[in-house]
């Protein structure tokens, strides 16, 4: 299943990522997809607790653009998953993953990935009255799932 979003980036941001589009010959949505995957690495350094979502800073009205995104399911739901870990809209997510990783991408030359969420489990389990759930981003060895 594929969802279809909206992006609200700010032109800057949007002028790197086409740069990088024309550059290397992938899609604006790929590379999109692929920074957001990417920021995954600094999830431990970026969550945060009891605070107000985060958004991007202000501007005038047209400095910013709207982006079409597609998601496949597992990526749309990693999206949710990373905007309340981090406590920062997706758009902000991606401003950040635009300004820390886009020359990686350049270096790296056609290293996107499409497949880094097809293996996404959610977990509920039930421990002493306690509801709790198990987030994987990925297959670990063991998962405890049970």
């Amino acid at each position: 299943m594929l969802i279809e979003t909206t992006l609200h980036v700010h032109q800057n941001t949007l002028h790197e990522l086409d740069r990088v589009v024309s550059l290397i010959g992938e899609s604006r949505n790929s590379i999109i997809k692929y920074l957001i995957q990417r920021i995954m690495y600094d999830n431990k350094r970026m969550i945060k607790t009891y605070a107000r979502i985060k958004y991007q800073k202000r501007d005038l009205k047209g400095n910013w653009r709207r982006v079409n995104v597609v998601f496949n399911e597992y990526e749309y739901e990693y999206c949710q998953d990373l905007r309340k870990l981090f406590k920062m809209s997706v758009s902000l997510i991606l401003a950040y993953a635009v300004s820390r990783y886009l020359n990686e991408i350049i270096n790296k030359e056609k290293s996107t990935d499409n497949y880094w969420f097809c293996n996404y489990i959610l977990v509920r389990k039930i421990i002493d009255n306690v509801i709790c759930w198990q987030i994987y981003w990925g297959i670990p060895p063991q998962p405890d799932i049970s």
